[in-house]
């Protein structure tokens, strides 16, 4: 009861507020930006890889963006992690849908991995090497602009890679890695009113 009672009372406070300030969700030269701990779920494994990631995007028009991500391995929710690097760094195309201050988007990312097993698996005790991979990615998002220069997000990502090295065999590096939180976002222009 409480709650509900407080729920409807911060909405009565910020819609009349946030009515009285518009900007669009999306425009030409708008700059995002964020970052936040992603936990990645392999499709071949069962290990959850933790990341933090980073990402860029630039609009270039009202629907089309470029964006750039980093994810940094910084470890996994296993006892025996079945990697010791995963790092990764794509860019590509973004193609928006958006509905007032709500943008949806949907693009591709090609790019690679940093990558390296943790187990050791010959016997005179060498790790297999770390190789960079090529992989690419399937994303989507939703991203809620909440003020001129702040928004919340919710990404999803499909990976796929795979690793070959000399001392192992083909390892699939296939995940879903989840992102969400608060990102900052401006404007490269003035806006119209």
């Amino acid at each position: 009861m409480v709650r509900n009672a407080l729920l409807l009372l911060s909405l009565a406070v910020v819609v009349p507020a946030r009515a009285q300030d518009d900007w669009p969700a999306t425009a030409p030269l708008l700059v995002r930006g964020s970052i936040a701990i992603s936990p990645g779920f392999m499709t071949e494994h069962p290990v959850t890889n933790i990341y933090v990631g980073g990402k860029l995007e630039v609009f270039t028009d009202e629907r089309m963006s470029l964006r750039g991500e980093t994810l940094w391995y910084i470890g996994a929710q296993h006892e025996t992690p079945m990697l010791g690097q995963n790092s990764q760094v794509a860019f590509g195309p973004f193609y928006h849908w958006t509905v007032g201050h709500l943008d949806i988007g949907l693009g591709i990312e090609p790019g690679i991995s940093l990558t390296r097993p943790e187990l050791v698996v010959d016997t005179a005790g060498r790790t297999p090497a770390t190789r960079v991979t090529p992989n690419i990615a399937l994303c989507g998002g939703l991203t809620y602009s909440v003020w001129k220069y702040f928004q919340f997000f919710v990404d999803v990502r499909y990976v796929h890679g795979r690793y070959t090295g000399p001392y192992t065999a083909p390892i699939g590096l296939d995940e879903t890695i989840l992102g969400a939180g608060l990102g900052w976002q401006f404007y490269g222009h003035k806006l119209r009113r």
